[in-house]
């Protein structure tokens, strides 16, 4: 259980006007994942029983079974409870697994009341396995990730309890695999459902002031040229990366900012906007609509006369604010593939995203590699993309590596090997996006930086054979240290189907004993 002393109910009530949540789901149809703004009805303040109760006991317990509900159950839950006093203290799933190593990933996260939760999974006969409490992955928040591999096949006691001692609502996703798909209705939406996922909990009153991320950076969701050096920017700033249309800002990006700003409590002053790229990216109009958000302190454009120039002015921005190391990478400013791959390393190395032309590096990015201090240059693309004379020119000045595959997947794979094995990443997890659509890749740099899952890209319809490959050093998928976490994959089935999907989930079945 954990306090903060001088924060009572009272304070929190006087701040936050506290949601009263109704799940309306009914249970038939719970594998079903759905918003909950569709799910769940404000009604003054009382937590009313989800359709899931009784489950306080492993006889009332929803028996999950994957054949029939999907490899992933999604649930609206509440303890109930009427001001402040609740009534529910824990709530009770039944996972069957149909094998030894059988992963079973549990997460919670917030929507809303004084929330605090611990999850405990126990075998058929009542034995406990493992606790989980407190996500070692989102800086410990109070939302739980809980991975935990079966030890045999057989029925497991999955139990989320209420540790607050106040009513809330949650969200509850089980997986059965080794990977769950973070998705919205569209690119904006599906950037908004990672930067939620990363800050679940900042309008928790449980947490007290100031909790949520300090920086927001926004890029054009349609080009993605921008955007190449800014996910490491906001991977290194602690932060989330939003889009935008050029003139107009979606409402899945103003609400996701507005719930990130609103929700900071006493410290309201110190959420900061980086906008990438010039008017033809994002619009004045875009800056005045963020301006006008409550909270937002500032708003600052960080943009260059083109694309070459706008990764030199992010450098800048990242090595003022958080500092740079000797190492910068390298990639062409047309080939997104590489750049995006590139970016949860660079952010893992402290290094910055430069840009270059297949022939000839722009001036722009052979000055700020001289001005600030590098040292090591890390080329990333084969020669058709950053040709062999760039290569040459600047080795010279610089010790020089390439990182390179024959296709945009084998780089990417390289990539993600470079960054375990010169950077810490973890080669037992990986961030997947499609590679041959990049709206869903912009927004991953930060969720990959922070889980430490480099990014692997695959074809939509069917998975790429460079990913399974990739954890054959491992020889395991998903982490299973400390509270443990498994895979994303981000986008919809149009960009990354269903098929290959699966295929990524169940790849836990090559290392299974």
């Amino acid at each position: 259980m954990h306090t903060h002393p001088g924060i009572t109910p009272g304070i929190v009530r006087a701040i936050a006007v506290a949601i009263v949540v109704a799940l309306v789901v009914p249970a038939t149809v719970a594998s079903a994942s759905v918003s909950p703004t569709e799910d769940l009805a404000a009604q003054g303040a009382v937590f009313v029983p989800d359709a899931y109760e009784p489950d306080d006991r492993p006889d009332e317990a929803y028996a999950y079974d994957p054949s029939r509900d999907g490899n992933t159950f999604t649930s609206f839950r509440t303890f109930h409870g009427t001001d402040g006093v609740v009534a529910d203290e824990r709530d009770v799933v039944m996972v069957l697994a149909d094998t030894a190593g059988t992963p079973i990933w549990i997460e919670t996260a917030y929507l809303d009341g004084w929330y605090d939760t611990r999850v405990t999974v126990r075998d058929e006969v009542g034995t406990v396995l493992r606790v989980f409490d407190d996500n070692d992955f989102f800086r410990s928040t109070y939302s739980e990730s809980a991975y935990f591999t079966a030890p045999a096949a057989g029925a497991y006691t999955v139990t989320v309890e209420d540790i607050s001692g106040y009513p809330f609502a949650y969200e509850l996703h089980i997986t059965v695999g080794c990977a769950r798909r973070v998705a919205g209705a569209d690119r904006f939406a599906t950037a908004a459902a990672v930067a939620r996922l990363q800050w679940d909990n900042t309008a928790n009153p449980y947490y007290g002031a100031g909790y949520g991320p300090q920086h927001i950076v926004v890029a054009n969701g349609f080009n993605p040229a921008d955007a190449l050096g800014g996910g490491a920017l906001a991977a290194r700033l602690g932060g989330v990366l939003l889009l935008t249309e050029t003139g107009r800002l979606p409402d899945a990006t103003r609400d996701e900012i507005v719930r990130i700003a609103e929700s900071r409590f006493w410290s309201y002053d110190d959420v900061t906007v980086h906008v990438l790229g010039g008017t033809a990216a994002v619009a004045d109009a875009v800056i005045s609509e963020l301006e006008g958000i409550r909270y937002v302190s500032s708003v600052e454009r960080i943009a260059g006369g083109d694309r070459y120039s706008t990764a030199a002015e992010i450098a800048t921005v990242t090595s003022a604010r958080v500092g740079v190391g000797t190492t910068a990478f390298l990639v062409n400013g047309s080939a997104w593939p590489d750049a995006l791959a590139v970016a949860p390393v660079a952010a893992q190395e402290g290094a910055p995203v430069l840009m270059t032309l297949a022939t000839v590096v722009p001036q722009v990015t052979l000055d700020w590699l001289k001005d600030h201090g590098v040292t090591d240059v890390v080329v990333v693309g084969g020669e058709g993309v950053v040709s062999a004379g760039v290569y040459e020119s600047l080795d010279a000045s610089y010790r020089m590596r390439r990182i390179s595959g024959e296709t945009r997947y084998e780089t990417a794979r390289a990539v993600a090997a470079y960054g375990v094995q010169a950077c810490g990443m973890d080669g037992t997890l990986a961030t997947l996006a499609s590679g041959e659509e990049f709206a869903d890749a912009l927004a991953a740099a930060p969720i990959a930086w922070w889980t430490g899952a480099p990014l692997l890209l695959t074809r939509p319809d069917t998975l790429h054979p460079e990913v399974a490959s990739y954890f054959d050093n491992a020889r395991a998928i998903g982490q299973v240290a400390e509270d443990g976490i498994g895979c994303y994959v981000l986008g919809g089935p149009s960009a990354v189907s269903d098929t290959a999907y699966a295929a990524f989930r169940d790849l836990w079945r090559s290392f299974a004993p």
